[in-house]
């Protein structure tokens, strides 16, 4: 038989690496999802079991491991009263620490005292609720010796971590840092959202409180 009287269907077939392919696609969008899943669960209930251990310490002494085996803590209280949003601050921003809650920049001042303060968070779990804040928002910090300070939210920026560096500045503020967007699906851009609160003095924080 002439090789020109051979359909090109029965040389190749071409149906079968689309099916192996949307197989793929099928088998990497399951694995995605679960992973997701997986770790908006691991995020929320790791915040309730730092919650526990944050609400059970004694006196003025810092709050003990969430976990017998955790290799972080949390050493701030971080709520937004608006958006019904309170979360426990890990010592660090290491991997493992933002898996469990928003970090701490341990370059910047520690929350509640005077200085810089910088904290970030993964936009899909923790961070996810900055999506929703608005100018003028309140954001009140507290550490294990019930100090508190209160921030009030004053400039929010995206801005590219590729061109534009986050500084550490000489002046009394809290920033908060996420990944943008929030819907991005693939994780690791260079996009930052940033968001800035100045110190609302004793006087207005009072007021506020009435």
């Amino acid at each position: 038989m002439k090789l020109s009287n051979l359909s090109t269907s029965k040389i190749f077939d071409y149906s079968e690496p689309m099916k192996f392919f949307r197989l793929a696609l099928l088998i990497s969008g399951v694995y995605l999802f679960s992973q997701g899943i997986y770790m908006d669960v691991k995020a929320k209930v790791a915040q309730v079991l730092i919650s526990f251990s944050w609400n059970q310490r004694v006196d003025d002494r810092p709050p003990t491991k969430p976990w017998w085996w955790a290799d972080t803590r949390a050493i701030a209280k971080l709520e937004v009263t608006r958006l019904n949003q309170i979360l426990y601050v890990m010592q660090d921003d290491s991997g493992e620490s933002l898996a469990f809650g928003p970090g701490h920049l341990s370059q910047s001042a520690k929350p509640t005292e005077n200085g810089h303060v910088m904290i970030a968070g993964h936009r899909d779990s923790h961070f996810k609720f900055l999506q929703d804040l608005k100018l003028g928002d309140t954001i009140d910090t507290s550490n294990y010796t019930t100090q508190s300070k209160r921030y009030r939210v004053n400039n929010i920026s995206i801005i590219d971590s590729s061109k534009q560096q986050l500084n550490l500045l000489d002046q009394d503020q809290l920033t908060l840092i996420t990944c943008y967007p929030f819907d991005d699906f693939i994780p690791g851009g260079p996009l930052r959202m940033i968001v800035h609160a100045q110190p609302i003095d004793i006087f207005e924080a009072v007021t506020l409180n009435l």
